[in-house]
């Protein structure tokens, strides 16, 4: 028999950062006050502290809901690319930074577009939390995909190729949380076949960017 204090557990932590990452993405870290995240959650205060103890915590945990499996997708894309024993080409690399991002999005649909406006936000905002989680895990991760970039690019100047590289992953995670189809809860599969229209074109103009 399943224990009822764990199930109410795991649903009063998922409720927290549910509304937690909905808050954040429209107000920010700064914008969104732990009174608020109760309030939307439904929950009591003792209840966001055992469970994280702090909003950055919550801010921590909404990360590595799903954050960090993109990271293991994005390093199982870049293993295959490495296994092929072909130059790769500058839509390869675009795709590893992209495809994780709109598989997300075909997966958890509502739960995804929420998570990546969140991500779009922290990243506006220049967040601390943000680049401390992606110094500490996604470093190999940035080392193997400059690589990866180098080979594509060969005619692109490392410290140049760097930059391009993080203005490809801003303007994915921008755009992609930006566009018109994410301003909506997700309720039909029209939001996905928006979005791939959507990304065609932004693949396109990333490939240009990073190779031109």
């Amino acid at each position: 028999m399943a224990n009822p204090v764990g199930n109410e557990r795991v649903d009063t932590k998922t409720a927290i950062l549910d509304a937690a990452e909905g808050m954040m993405a429209d107000r920010g870290i700064d914008g969104t006050s732990l009174r608020a995240i109760l309030s939307t959650a439904g929950v009591n205060s003792a209840a966001l502290h055992y469970h994280f103890g702090s909003r950055e915590r919550v801010v921590e945990a909404i990360l590595a809901r799903r954050g960090r499996h993109q990271s293991e997708r994005r390093m199982e894309m870049l293993r295959t690319l490495e296994s092929r024993g072909e130059t790769p080409t500058a839509l390869d690399v675009v795709d590893v930074i992209v495809d994780p991002m709109v598989e997300m999005l075909y997966e958890d649909g509502e739960g995804g577009r929420r998570f990546l406006r969140f991500l779009a936000r922290l990243q506006s905002d220049r967040s601390r939390v943000l680049f401390r989680e992606a110094e500490t895990h996604f470093s190999e991760f940035r080392e193997r995909l400059g690589h990866l970039a180098a080979q594509a690019c060969p005619h692109v100047p490392e410290a140049g190729l760097a930059r391009r590289l993080t203005m490809v992953f801003d303007t994915t995670l921008i755009s992609i949380a930006s566009a018109d189809v994410m301003a909506e809860a997700w309720k039909s599969d029209e939001h996905m076949e928006a979005l791939l229209e959507h990304v065609v074109t932004l693949k396109r103009f990333l490939v240009g960017g990073l190779s031109g």
